[in-house]
């Protein structure tokens, strides 16, 4: 499972892109390495988005929180299309190198992080209970968002805690449903 190669990076995905039928539709090299853990951030929501019909989560720094999500290997061909998927020319995420660990070895890994204004709270202890209206993701983003996490196998515990996220009750377009199974 070796560090980066001149034709290959890892990208750690902890949202959407978990469902392997997601992150294929712009990166088609994708090709799930293991379940990952980023230390020291916590999961959380940012701001609508319109395809999704609700909010989109993101990462943010915050001590003594994990966030679980798998670290797949892309061919450098697909780096344009992730950073577009994401947003990064319009400023809605911006990439980032991350220390995952997966299979008890330490990765170097591209992720993405929301630019959010104003910026989400770091170092808060955050509870999903109180996650505002606004903030809140759509049905279909919640299941696309749990089918990855079970598919991925991450931990039983945090999906259950995917699961109790209040979803704002919206639906994304019937062709994004469609496609997705979802």
């Amino acid at each position: 499972m070796g560090q980066r190669s001149r034709d290959y990076f890892f990208y750690f995905a902890y949202g959407s892109n978990l469902f392997k039928k997601r992150i294929l539709i712009n990166n088609p090299s994708a090709i799930f390495v293991a379940v990952g853990q980023l230390n020291n951030h916590r999961f959380d929501f940012a701001k609508y988005n319109a395809n999704w019909k609700g909010a989109v989560c993101t990462i943010v720094p915050t001590e003594n929180e994990v966030v679980w999500g798998a670290v797949w290997k892309l061919h450098n061909d697909d780096l344009p299309a992730l950073d577009r998927q994401e947003g990064v020319a319009i400023k809605e995420y911006f990439s980032k190198i991350v220390n995952i660990i997966a299979n008890r070895t330490n990765l170097e890994c591209r992720t993405y992080q929301h630019f959010f204004e104003p910026p989400l709270e770091r170092n808060i202890r955050f509870t999903f209970e109180h996650l505002p209206e606004k903030r809140r993701p759509s049905v279909s983003y919640l299941n696309c968002l749990i089918k990855g996490a079970i598919e991925c196998k991450l931990p039983s515990n945090y999906i259950s805690k995917l699961k109790k996220i209040p979803h704002n009750g919206c639906f994304a377009s019937p062709q994004i449903r469609k496609f997705l199974d979802i």
